[in-house]
């Protein structure tokens, strides 16, 4: 099971990578622009804090060639082993096509349906990120189309592996591993989200309680 963080906020990337055992970090234009930075300076800060973990790096362009000169320009600028993100329409899988013949790796964005990551899954795509509360509110069951899309890798041996993203909720992210989703990209609030839990705070405070009627300041290093 991998965890990415999905942000481009240099200070949560710091934190969550220094918290949990995240494989990497998933960017894309609307994630940048909201951390404010410039984009080059911003991923060259991420590639830092995070050394040799996953980088994922979605190019702009809308033709093929134009995807194939920014994703060209990505790994010059950040190595050869970040992930170039490409969504998929009938230009992207060109694009995807195109990339994986010339040994890049590749995470087939923007996915929607059975049938897109179907395609992205043949023509190489490392990753499929599915985005599961979009598909929910656009196209149907994301719960369904996510499982589906595991079974068909399963049984054509596929190596593709599911990134699902985009979640409204913890609820979604656990039915996306359930459904078979190898991968999950969270942003921090959704990390956050899933250790928010009242009742294990409170918990936890009755054990500080039970320690310190007994030990006062104490520590057990101290004893």
């Amino acid at each position: 099971m991998e965890f990415l963080l999905d942000t481009a906020d240099i200070a949560a990337v710091r934190k969550y990578n220094d918290i949990y055992d995240i494989a990497g970090v998933t960017t894309n234009p609307v994630i940048l622009s909201r951390a404010g930075g410039e984009f080059l300076p911003t991923l060259y800060k991420i590639r830092e804090i995070i050394k040799d973990k996953q980088l994922h790096v979605q190019v702009t362009a809308s033709t093929p060639d134009e995807m194939e000169k920014e994703a060209e320009a990505i790994v010059k600028n950040l190595g050869k082993d970040v992930y170039i993100k490409v969504p998929v329409n009938e230009m992207g899988i060109k694009t995807i096509k195109n990339l994986k013949e010339n040994g890049y790796r590749v995470t087939a964005t923007v996915i929607y349906t059975l049938g897109q990551a179907i395609l992205a899954s043949s023509v190489g795509a490392d990753y499929v990120a599915p985005y599961f509360n979009h598909i929910c509110d656009h196209v149907g069951d994301a719960e369904k189309i996510i499982g589906e899309m595991a079974e068909i890798f399963k049984v054509q041996n596929k190596s593709t592996k599911i990134l699902a993203a985009s979640f409204r909720n913890t609820s979604q992210i656990i039915t996306s591993i359930l459904s078979g989703a190898e991968a999950v990209t969270l942003s921090p609030e959704m990390f956050s989200s899933m250790m928010n839990i009242p009742s294990v705070d409170a918990t936890i405070s009755k054990f500080s309680k039970a320690w310190s009627d007994m030990y006062g300041e104490k520590k057990i290093y101290e004893l």
